[in-house]
């Protein structure tokens, strides 16, 4: 017996389909031809089955020009930070010049105070040898002014006393305050020297250390004279000057007595 339905064959007493399992009612002895199966089209059930998404042509040039900036983008990025990066390596080497500098400077600086605290040292080394060993004090100043009150009566001559802070006009300027500042140069033997005032006779930086000045210029005499009482190379000298001797509006010429008395009476009074 076969099946209308799939056309198998079952057995004579058989119910059902052994094959499609549908009641064998209507079985024939012969197998049905089976029909071509047509495609069942199943209409589009939107409640059923989602449907996908339909993308349109100007979303997709959106996409696109998303896309293209992209690129752009990270070599904006990469550029920005080659560039910060390159800033800060240029900027390090002038910072590292700056701070050379800095530290360049101090170190100048702290040579330049040690050279001072050198110097000062010396000064105030020099200023206790000075006074531990002076060739001028106040005893000798006054044993000076006593010689040369003696001697000018003697010379027939009334010389007084002058100093750094107390100038004698002679010649046209102030002696010998012009000479200790330079406005007027000194000259001993027709070469220029330095002349400096010096309260103990050593610590005065010049070529000759000033101690003492005598002159007769304001004693109404027929002739003025003008001493210094000096030290040069730590040995006593006394230099004249003398009016229309070499002397001009822009130097004093000065030479070293030769009135042995002047001479030997400072000699003693330095020695003492």
């Amino acid at each position: 017996m076969f099946c209308q339905y799939c056309g198998t064959k079952n057995e004579a007493d058989s119910r059902f389909c052994i094959n499609c399992g549908k009641p064998l009612e209507d079985a024939t002895e012969q197998p049905a031809t089976q029909q071509p199966k047509e495609d069942t089209v199943t209409p589009n059930n939107s409640a059923s089955t989602p449907h996908e998404p339909v993308v349109s042509r100007q979303a997709v040039k959106q996409q696109s020009k998303s896309k293209k900036w992209v690129p752009i983008l990270i070599g904006g990025l990469v550029v920005l930070a080659i560039a910060v990066g390159a800033g800060f390596y240029l900027q390090k080497p002038a910072a590292n010049t700056k701070m050379a500098t800095s530290a360049s400077s101090k170190q100048q600086s702290t040579q330049a105070s040690d050279s001072e605290s050198i110097s000062d040292s010396e000064v105030s080394s020099s200023s206790s040898e000075s006074v531990a060993n002076p060739l001028w004090t106040e005893s000798k100043k006054d044993s000076l002014q006593s010689f040369m009150a003696d001697w000018g009566t003697e010379m027939d001559q009334d010389y007084q006393e002058y100093s750094d802070h107390h100038n004698v006009s002679l010649y046209g300027v102030d002696l010998p305050g012009d000479l200790l500042s330079g406005a007027i140069q000194t000259e001993v033997g027709g070469s220029p020297v330095t002349v400096k005032w010096s309260e103990d006779g050593v610590s005065a930086k010049a070529d000759y250390k000033v101690v003492a000045a005598y002159s007769d210029a304001n004693s109404g005499g027929e002739e003025d004279h003008f001493y210094l009482f000096t030290i040069h190379d730590g040995r006593p000298v006394v230099l004249i000057a003398q009016e229309g001797q070499g002397s001009t509006s822009s130097s004093i010429a000065f030479k070293e007595t030769e009135n042995t008395t002047l001479r030997n009476g400072f000699s003693d009074i330095i020695g003492n």
